[in-house]
């Protein structure tokens, strides 16, 4: 298991800013830490006011998400100094983060490239360990790392399933999104008896990727809007339509084993599907007959 230090934004920060005391917090009700920002402003050397000095950040926190900004750059809170506690402005750390990748300063750099660092090895390697975390942390990150990757897994064997078996074939077979569209339409409509756009409208979205954090009036865990179809079939219709792929691709395979097929080759094979669902409803539809003596 691959493990290295993390770097600490505010190290980082009082490291570019030595000869200046930041004042920093953690904030438990938007659960950030943060960094007053009057002292942050000392240590760049900003000539302006605290205002003027937030200007930037404030501009993008709204950018972020309006009246309920998500993540929070910039806000209030509670400091204890030598008169006594006062409210002051903050930098919240993706404040701070978004003010070292801009900055260019040395120390700065030096930051930017731990961060990149990070991001490759996470590319690379796929998760990083941070070696200094508690024993407890670690524990836990153990615990939700194994859920994790069982997601993954179970998500990327039903992708095996899916027809993205038949969006390469229609690629190969030199086709672009329209053509995609067009063979994904005539599967659906064989298989539910309608179309892609028709089962978004009609049918409750079931899958697909959710927020993170709550986020302009969504709460974290709540499935984000997803134009994919594929998101809107039920645990029933997802089985019919691995079925209905099943019986297209092995119908390609065994009529071009060299894989060399045209779009009209993959559509006959859809239309055929869609056929033979539409035989099967109106079997299953018909009364039972009765034998008699």
């Amino acid at each position: 298991m691959s493990a290295m230090k993390l770097p600490s934004i505010f190290r980082a920060v009082q490291e570019i800013f030595p000869d200046t005391v930041l004042r920093t917090g953690f904030s438990t009700e938007h659960t950030a830490a943060f960094v007053v920002a009057a002292d942050l402003r000392q240590g760049v050397g900003f000539t302006g006011g605290t205002s003027m000095f937030l200007q930037g950040l404030e501009t993008q926190t709204s950018l972020k998400g309006g009246n309920n900004p998500s993540p929070l750059y910039v806000g209030d809170e509670v400091i204890v100094t030598a008169g006594g506690p006062q409210r002051m402005k903050v930098i919240y750390k993706r404040g701070v983060f978004h003010l070292l990748m801009l900055s260019r300063l040395p120390k700065a750099a030096e930051f930017r490239d731990q961060v990149f660092d990070l991001l490759e090895q996470v590319e690379r390697e796929g998760f990083v360990v941070n070696a200094h975390a508690p024993i407890e942390q670690l524990q836990t990150m153990k615990v939700r790392a194994e859920q994790t990757i069982d997601e993954v897994l179970m998500a990327r064997l039903q992708e095996r399933k899916d027809y993205r078996s038949i969006v390469r074939a229609v690629r190969d077979a030199g086709g672009y999104d329209r053509d995609f569209a067009d063979t994904q339409n005539i599967i659906y409509l064989g298989l539910f008896g309608m179309t892609a756009v028709t089962i978004r409208d009609r049918q409750p979205q079931v899958c697909g990727e959710r927020y993170k954090r709550d986020f302009r009036g969504k709460k974290a865990g709540e499935l984000r809007p997803s134009k994919s179809a594929k998101d809107f079939l039920t645990e029933e219709q997802l089985k019919t339509l691995d079925h209905g792929v099943l019986f297209i691709t092995s119908k390609l395979a065994l009529r071009h084993p060299d894989g060399q097929m045209s779009l009209d080759d993959i559509k006959d094979a859809a239309m055929e599907a869609g056929n033979e669902m539409r035989a099967s409803r109106t079997r299953q539809a018909q009364p039972a007959r009765t034998v008699t003596a």
